[in-house]
């Protein structure tokens, strides 16, 4: 028998070793990693979000309403988009209640339209734009949008290539949802049409305190050629706040026969897992084919629009491609259908 050096054995007992160690690191790491990406509701504490239907450059991008500036929190999964935090603009000309941003890419640069209010005036539509084609740049301030009447909430859809802003109108003792196309990202042109109002029972708070006629919040959803709007009715410090749907049957979008609002509610409060006034929902489309449902809801059924925190489930489609958005999930862990 040929006898090894001693020194052979001695490298071949340190590399031994250090591979039980590197094994050890890489599966501590991979355990981390696993932490990492889990996740619970409610994810983030605030209330309005607007998450990106897919990724931006592997991170999906998500704001919400802080009141005093725009943040876009982002991640790699639906789960995990609030992972990391930038602040891309703050006011400096005393703008207050920065209220529901939402971020649409349009060109080559970035969009942010977001709610706010100027010293001496009503709430009107605001508008930020990328400096360069990264979404978490620097951004510029370009103004208001001349919409002519105060407005909340806005959010885009698209028919045909053309874009329509959708806002809520405030003025008229109630909240209606409005929309107008856009020429370019800071020109409404052309008529500026109503196309929804509250009119049931469950869009003007019945049961709760609070009766303010409410429909607002709107977001688009797409689906195998279908178009839909998601909004939210009753008042927002409403237990009963919840989504509403609105379907398009083609032809101009700015008719509002051309819409047809489902009756009832299509996502709304229970009670028996701790939910209450969900609504703002916004959609995304994770890596693995599902999409999920991300909005605002609180744990208790005192009338206050405070205590809204963000929360984010998957959802499924019905047989006649419509969203089934089933029912608000205990707060906890996320778990998939």
């Amino acid at each position: 028998m040929i006898r090894q050096p001693k020194a052979f054995h001695i490298e071949n007992l340190l590399s031994k070793k250090r591979s039980v160690v590197l094994f050890i690191i890489l599966s501590a790491v991979f355990r981390f990693s696993c932490v990492a990406q889990a996740s619970s509701n409610p994810i983030l504490p605030n209330a309005d979000p607007f998450i990106t239907l897919n990724p931006v450059q592997g991170k999906f991008l998500l704001l919400a309403t802080t009141g005093r500036n725009i943040t876009i929190w982002s991640g790699p999964t639906v789960q995990t988009a609030a992972a990391h935090e930038k602040v891309v603009f703050s006011p400096t000309d005393g703008l207050t209640q920065l209220w529901s941003p939402t971020i649409w890419k349009i060109g080559g640069n970035w969009w942010i339209y977001f709610t706010a209010r100027e010293p001496g005036k009503e709430h009107a539509i605001y508008v930020l734009e990328s400096e360069t084609s990264d979404p978490l740049s620097s951004y510029a301030f370009r103004g208001a949008l001349d919409l002519g009447r105060p407005a909340i909430d806005p959010s885009l859809l698209t028919v045909k290539n053309v874009n329509y802003l959708m806002y809520v109108t405030v003025d008229g003792g109630q909240n209606a949802i409005n929309m107008v196309r856009l020429a370019s990202p800071m020109e409404p042109v052309g008529e500026k049409a109503l196309i929804t109002e509250p009119t049931y029972p469950w869009e003007k708070g019945a049961g709760s305190i609070k009766n303010y006629p409410v429909s607002e919040g709107p977001t688009a959803l797409y689906h195998k050629g279908h178009t839909f709007i998601v909004y939210s009715g009753s008042d927002t410090a409403s237990p009963v706040y919840c989504l509403g749907l609105l379907t398009f049957k083609g032809g101009d979008p700015l008719d509002k026969g051309n819409w047809d609002k489902t009756p009832h509610p299509v996502f709304e409060a229970l009670p028996a897992n701790g939910i209450y006034g969900p609504g703002r929902g916004t959609f995304a489309h994770a890596q693995d084919g599902s999409d999920w449902l991300l909005y605002a809801a609180k744990n208790t059924d005192t009338p206050t629009a405070s205590q809204r925190q963000t929360r984010a489930q998957p959802f499924t489609w019905n047989n006649d491609a419509t969203p089934n958005f089933g029912v608000p999930l205990r707060d906890g862990e996320i778990q998939m259908h």
